[in-house]
């Protein structure tokens, strides 16, 4: 097809990008790319989940308002039902936000890519913060950012991805205090760090947090949900198409708030100590230095050896992990690796010792 034939479609659109792919399958390789949790839902949980679902009428539209969701999600995290807004995936959910806000938004860099991605797609104009060489990200600078721009939106993630460093309760409130417009917490890896900025909603009016149930276990089917003041929800919704999260996903939400929530926030938490165990043992091995992590990742950096030799020599041990070198120029010799199960960090840690071992 000739280009000619594509003056319709957007231009920039060839600009926007996507995540790099994972749709690599090959069942022999162990993932600890993909940052999803490390075990299945109980079978129980399952076959009840089957039963729900076949009780469905399906022929029927699910409740456009997802009523009973909500207030499962706000029974659980004691949230205002109204105070919450459900999305197919947190995606849908900052495709919504990005759509609404009149003007640019504030992004920390790097960060999680689709905050670009979204923004090109929804027409905004980016501002970044870039990390220090660290690493880590500067309050005082992020501040001096917002006071000079007056960004529309302050998009910040805790813990961040791809570096793992979470957020404090002051340094919010130091944001939020400052931003002359919203500002949105991404929550996704915040099971993690055992902390939360919800409760902070109540004070600063213009504080929005994003949360997700796919790294609890629901990676699979996505549901999402923000949590803000009803003056902001009544805005967003009006940019939210109809019948958004369908009866399967409320369905699934529901039945996971009621009965599975507790069991996997108690997994998170174990998750989160092998992950200081991994942290420790990541800080042993000559060249390699990792960065502290909240998150179900650590990050770190290959010093004596190109992180794409690293990642090579690993999937010759069959182990997966995820470069992150290609994405930014501070993430230059950095891979990426999920906090997995015991054994299977043992394995992965054998096989890094031996490579970084052999010859430079």
């Amino acid at each position: 097809m000739s280009a000619a034939t594509l003056e319709w479609l957007r231009e920039d659109l060839t600009e926007a990008g996507r995540p790099r792919s994972q749709t690599e399958t090959a069942s022999s390789l162990l993932r600890l790319d993909r940052l999803e949790p490390w075990a299945p839902l109980s079978p129980r949980f399952l076959r009840r989940m089957g039963r729900t679902f076949a009780s469905l009428t399906l022929s029927r539209y699910p409740d456009s308002e997802s009523k009973d969701l909500r207030k499962s999600l706000g029974k659980h995290f004691r949230v205002d039902p109204d105070h919450i807004l459900l999305g197919k995936g947190s995606d849908e959910l900052l495709e919504i936000l990005f759509l609404a806000v009149s003007g640019p938004l504030l992004l920390v860099d790097p960060s999680f890519p689709m905050y670009r991605n979204l923004a090109q797609l929804t027409g905004r104009r980016v501002l970044t913060v870039p990390l220090e060489k660290d690493l880590s990200l500067s309050i005082d600078r992020l501040l001096e950012t917002i006071r000079q721009e007056s960004p529309a939106l302050v998009v910040l993630s805790h813990p961040n991805n791809p570096t793992g460093e979470a957020l404090a309760p002051e340094e919010i409130e130091r944001i939020a205090t400052t931003a002359p417009g919203g500002v949105l917490i991404d929550e996704a890896y915040a099971p993690f760090a055992q902390r939360s900025h919800l409760s902070l909603l109540e004070r600063f009016p213009n504080l929005m947090v994003l949360r997700s149930l796919s790294k609890l276990g629901l990676a699979a089917i996505r549901l999402g949900w923000l949590a803000a003041s009803p003056e902001i929800l009544s805005r967003l919704d009006k940019a939210r198409l109809p019948f958004n999260v369908d009866a399967l996903l409320q369905s699934a939400g529901t039945l996971l708030c009621r009965e599975a929530l507790p069991a996997l926030e108690a997994r998170a938490r174990r998750t989160a100590a092998r992950r200081e165990s991994l942290l420790s043992a990541l800080g042993r091995i000559p060249g390699i230095r990792p960065f502290p992590s909240q998150a179900n990742f650590i990050l770190f950096r290959t010093a004596s050896k190109p992180s794409g030799e690293v990642d090579a020599g690993l999937r010759s041990f069959g182990i997966a992990v995820r470069d992150m070198s290609p994405d930014h120029p501070l993430l230059e010799n950095c891979l990426r690796v999920t906090v997995g199960e015991k054994d299977e960090l043992r394995r992965f840690l054998e096989a890094l010792s031996s490579i970084m071992k052999g010859p430079a």
